[in-house]
């Protein structure tokens, strides 16, 4: 569950590959800079 293996390489199957994935997406390369990240969520509208 946290390395893999994995079905998929996307990075939904696993906490590092999310993790991974996530800093990758956001532009960090440093996991103490990342976790200083303040979080923002946007809405999510039900229909």
């Amino acid at each position: 569950m946290l390395y893999g293996p994995a079905p998929v390489a996307d990075g939904t199957a696993n906490l590092i590959g999310s993790l991974k994935k996530s800093m990758a997406t956001t532009g960090y390369s440093d996991l103490k800079e990342f976790q200083r990240v303040e979080v923002v969520l946007a809405p999510y509208e039900q229909s």
